[in-house]
């Protein structure tokens, strides 16, 4: 059985267990007597939708470009600084807690047991109560939209149940049911940690339902805001939902009816016994899960699974480990990603603050793209329509240069922001967020050559051509992305600290491979694509340096933080494919050293930059290379429960490692297809089924 599990319950949100359909995400600690779980609701998003009529003219946007012409780093580094506000996105937001608290039941705990079945998407803990055999269990319904939450006992308890949400609500409970009527903050500042709610302004408005319900005759319920519960088999069933009506509807005047939906939702699953919701919840999860095996000879250790990490992390070989976090990676996908949901955050859909670092948005300078790179390979193309969505509704809210098109910089959130969110000029001031995103266009249709999907998203990768068209500029008769910066990377100039450069591998990389790509899905089209042939023919490719490496910026500049996170410049090369041939590959090769060697430790702390290590050396074809950025990940970006680290949880390396693991089986990139580049030696016999390729076509693979 392919699951998680530990001989204790999770005494932090760091050690819960996920679970979720798309829409409902909840944190299972699985505690024996101070039981809870925290639940998200994907759409629990701070503010509202608001008109920004700010506007980078020609002429500033001429005079920086004219700046790092003439080299003047410093100067244009401070000319773009004087325009940024340090405004922030829109924050995702925990919707708090239920707690589930067994009384009149206090004494030794022996037996415990947790885990997360990765087979059916069920989190369960089993233990004994001063002689009593309990078993807890939960799931969040693929089928019928609730969280579910049963406790088993092999005699009657007493449990507490109560809701305890963290955002301005009032509670009511009737006939065992309590509800909760609440709004989100109109503003949240991660930076002071301060929420507003401001009656003159809209918000999102919620309802939650949390209803008891017998399963054994014996079951009786006790009403008040805190319901008590005496039995020995009942469950809870959750419903909630908001007035979000999309991302351009204000969401309370233009609000969604949430109220009855909230309720009949639950009325419709508990019209189901425990035993039919869970076999149509796994019945529905098993229709993708089971797409995808992937199996590697070794010796199956016994142990818990946070044993397990620590155990590899120092160096022994656990091949069924490597098979579990591929595993975890789809299981994550399933229940975050969703069909007709929002795109997945910076965590998925799993946050249990109020003011989430980062404001859990969508971060577009690798971390939105890496949730979405394992999902058509997978044969879960289903999952990756969200960012489709999203990307249509971003084409509608243009640009703020005065250009044609559309464009976005290095942040967004549920209401499709497209300006800047920064105080720094090296993340703020990146306008190729937009034409890294349509590259899922390209890889969506790739692997499924679904030429309708094609054809309804053409009109989003026209647009974002013609705003890299408007943007770009003509020198010495190449056409270069100016001014530019490498995203959240700074080099040193004259003493002084900069971002914004002439033009940066990474833009250039993403001008070519997006008008590289677009004249393939315009000739796939039998559209004209003459056009965007010649301006791919102009583009300027990146430079390589006197010592051998891939210059990250339009010249050799010394780099401030030689050992930095981001590999932004060798974008071209993976996930692009347009960096190809013995000279790039060597300059990337001899990047990569250097970076490593220069901050070895960066990349085993920021679980996301070790992830595309791994997919750079497994796409270079260096199997130990590769490894052991594997082996790094799991030492030092995990978890007890296996969700990645970037500082606080992040999800994308989750993601990002089963893309690597899927670079080393089998690569389709280039318009070739190659088998086993870079298994490593540990991996001497194994097996893939289902896989997904480029080419469109499934394959079996076993050596």
């Amino acid at each position: 059985m392919r699951k998680l599990w530990y001989k204790k319950s999770a005494k932090n949100w760091n050690e819960a267990l996920p679970i979720g359909n798309g829409r409902l995400g909840a944190m299972f600690f699985g505690d024996a007597v101070f039981d809870r779980i925290q639940i998200n609701e994907e759409t629990l998003w701070s503010g509202y939708p608001q008109k920004d009529d700010t506007l980078y003219d020609s002429d500033f946007v001429n005079s920086v470009r004219e700046l790092v012409k003439n080299k003047k780093y410093g100067e244009a580094q401070d000319t773009i600084k004087s325009l940024l506000h340090g405004k922030e996105t829109a924050a995702y937001l925990s919707y708090g807690y239920v707690n589930i608290d067994i009384i009149e039941e206090r004494g030794e705990v022996s037996d415990y047991y947790r885990e997360i079945n990765l087979e059916n998407a069920v989190a369960t803990s089993k233990f004994t109560l001063n002689g009593n055999k309990i078993e807890k269990s939960a799931f969040v319904s693929l089928t019928d939209d609730v969280i579910v939450y049963r406790i088993k006992s092999e005699r009657r308890i007493s449990a507490r149940i109560s809701s305890a949400c963290e955002l301005r609500h009032s509670i009511s409970t009737n006939d065992g049911t309590i509800l909760t009527e609440g709004r989100c903050p109109t503003y949240v500042s991660v930076y002071d940690k301060k929420l507003e709610y401001d009656n003159e302004k809209e918000s999102i408005p919620f309802r939650s339902a949390l209803k008891v319900v017998p399963i054994s005759n014996d079951v009786k319920i006790y009403g008040g805001s805190t319901l008590r519960v005496v039995g020995a088999d009942f469950m809870l069933v959750f419903s909630l939902k908001t007035g979000f009506n999309g991302y351009n509807k204000q969401p309370i005047s233009e609000a969604k009816e949430y109220k009855d939906a909230c309720l009949k939702c639950l009325s419709d699953a508990c019209a189901f016994t425990y035993e039919e919701l869970l076999a149509r919840h796994e019945a529905e999860y098993k229709k993708y899960f089971d797409r995808v095996s992937f199996t590697l000879e070794g010796e199956d250790f016994d142990e818990p699974t946070d044993e397990r990490i620590k155990k590899a992390g120092d160096g022994r070989v656990d091949n069924k480990l490597v098979t579990l976090l591929f595993d975890y990676s789809r299981f994550l996908a399933i229940c975050s990603c969703g069909i007709g949901t929002q795109p997945t955050n910076l965590q998925g859909i799993w946050n249990e603050e109020l003011t989430p670092l980062w404001r859990c948005n969508y971060t577009v300078n690798i971390n939105t793209q890496m949730n979405y790179w394992t999902v058509n390979a997978c044969d879960m193309p289903e999952f990756h329509m969200p960012l489709f969505k999203m990307l249509r509704e971003l084409k509608e809210k243009g640009n703020h240069f005065g250009l044609r098109g559309w464009s976005l910089f290095h942040n967004t959130d549920i209401w499709r922001d497209n300006t800047i969110k920064s105080f720094y000029p090296s993340a703020s001031w990146w306008v190729t967020g937009g034409a890294w995103l349509c590259r899922h266009i390209w890889e969506h249709y790739a692997h499924t050559r679904d030429l309708a999907f094609l054809e309804e998203n053409y009109d989003v990768l026209v647009s974002q051509a013609e705003f890299l068209e408007d943007y770009m500029t003509e020198k010495d008769g190449e056409l270069i992305l100016s001014p530019s910066v490498s995203p959240e990377n700074y080099f040193m100039h004259n003493g002084k600290k900069c971002g914004v450069s002439e033009w940066s591998a990474m833009d250039q990389g993403i001008c070519i491979d997006f008008f590289d790509k677009m004249v393939k899905m315009t000739d796939a089209l039998n559209k004209d694509s003459s056009h965007y042939k010649a301006i791919l023919g102009k583009i300027k490719f990146p430079l390589i340096g006197s010592d051998g490496r891939l210059l990250e910026w339009n010249e050799e500049l010394e780099e401030e933080d030689p050992g930095h996170r981001h590999t932004a410049h060798i974008y071209g090369f993976h996930p692009a494919d347009v960096l190809t041939g013995e000279k790039y590959e060597s300059a990337i090769r001899k990047s990569l050293e250097v970076r490593l060697q220069r901050n070895d430790k960066s990349f085993g702390q920021v679980g996301w930059a070790c992830s595309w290590m791994a997919c750079y050396y497994a796409r270079l074809g260096d199997s130990e290379a590769f490894i052991e950025q594997v082996r790094r990940l799991i030492k030092g970006s995990l978890y007890d429960n296996m969700l990645s680290i970037c500082t606080i949880f992040q999800i994308e390396a989750n993601f990002g490692i089963a893309s690597a693991i899927i670079e080393a089986i089998v690569q389709s990139h280039s318009d070739k297809v190659v088998m086993a580049p870079a298994i490593p030696k540990e991996w001497k016999h194994g097996e893939i089924k289902g896989l997904v390729i480029r080419t469109g076509e499934k394959i079996d693979y076993k050596w």
